[in-house]
């Protein structure tokens, strides 16, 4: 992993270094068509890919789900009843749909802002041994019936500086800078009669980090007449320990995009996401880490990629619909984790 880190960071300086004359040779006269704010071929589950022309808005809807069957461990799948071994519980499956607002202004030809906005809606269900019936948490529970988990709520906020630092007709590089405000929820309890009744679930069940987060990242696009390819690296650094006493992993991102215009109202794409996060540090005293494998901080974290496919629409001028869809091709997590089986990306875009 550290071996990408290198490569992907040299791939990104090298561009900058290469592209550096072919920006001092850029009209000074800004055009949209540089900028690709319209027209924009960027798959549905990529966010930072452009900037805009000064004075110019960008609204979105993003919608995004993501399921998960059967458990791994160390990138090997592994039974629930090896789970039970460990714990009084597993998961069989999972999904979360996260939905998503999103603003975006040009402060100047250079500049733009962007804030978003979350609804988080997550499900778990949950399995025990089969007849098997045991107290926790004061609430008699059986195998003999399965018990699903749900939580929902604003996530948290973020605000997003965005800055071209080349942007000639072909060539675009993009660093981004922005904060993430704990405006989600850390303290998510169950109903009585839950798993968890009037005590907080465990930490993927949370809306929000609880921390304030940095997340910078870099945007290299090569856009032709119809081919628009694409790398970029984004990262989120957590900042501190939250107010139940645990920080999440640092996330690290790595894209790799290409896409065709086919006619002047369609585009396909296809992407190949890497993404990294490290574990948790501290834990909620609150959970008792053997109750499932979710409750315990030290599953969480490790390495998964994904390939998607991708079909972008663009109609009465200026609005865009895109959806894509990815399956994981390898995924190797800390201890024991829901394996992903699916991620959904769609978005609805306007300019003006």
């Amino acid at each position: 992993m550290n071996f990408i880190k290198k490569r992907s960071s040299m791939l990104l300086f090298t561009a900058l270094i290469t592209l550096y004359t072919a920006s001092a040779q850029t009209d000074s006269a800004f055009t949209c068509a540089s900028c690709m704010c319209k027209k924009d071929a960027t798959p549905a589950g990529i966010m930072l890919s452009h900037t805009h022309s000064k004075g110019e808005w960008m609204f979105s809807y993003r919608f995004m789900n993501m399921n998960t069957r059967g458990m791994e461990q160390n990138g090997t799948s592994i039974s629930n009843d090896q789970i039970y071994n460990q714990y009084l519980f597993s998961s069989d499956r999972m999904s979360m749909n996260m939905h998503m607002l999103m603003a975006m202004y040009g402060v100047s030809n250079k500049l733009t802002l962007m804030a978003m906005t979350e609804y988080r809606q997550s499900s778990m269900n949950m399995v025990a041994p089969e007849g098997s019936t045991h107290i926790h948490n004061g609430v008699p529970m059986s195998g003999s019936m399965a018990h699903t988990m749900k939580t929902s709520g604003f996530g948290d906020l973020s605000i997003t500086a965005l800055y071209s630092i080349i942007n000639s007709s072909q060539h675009h590089v993009l660093f981004s800078g922005g904060i993430s405000i704990p405006t989600g929820s850390v303290q998510n309890k169950g109903d009585d009669g839950s798993m968890y009744p009037n005590a907080r679930y465990s930490y993927m069940m949370q809306q929000g980090s609880g921390t304030w987060d940095v997340k910078p990242g870099l945007t290299y696009t090569y856009k032709g007449d119809k081919l628009t390819a694409s790398t970029q690296l984004v990262s989120t650094i957590r900042t501190g320990y939250n107010q139940v006493g645990y920080k999440l992993g640092n996330e690290l991102g790595f894209n790799n995009w290409v896409a065709y215009q086919w006619l002047p109202w369609l585009s396909t794409s296809l992407r190949a996401e890497l993404l990294q996060t490290g574990k948790i540090k501290g834990n909620d005293p609150t959970l008792y880490a053997y109750t499932e494998p979710a409750a315990n901080a030290a599953n969480y974290g490790g390495t998964i990629a994904l390939v998607y496919a991708g079909v972008n629409t663009f109609f009465l001028g200026n609005n865009k619909i895109g959806i894509e869809a990815g399956l994981p091709v390898y995924q190797k997590s800390n201890g024991i984790q829901a394996s992903v089986y699916s991620n959904v990306n769609l978005v609805y875009s306007i300019v003006f």
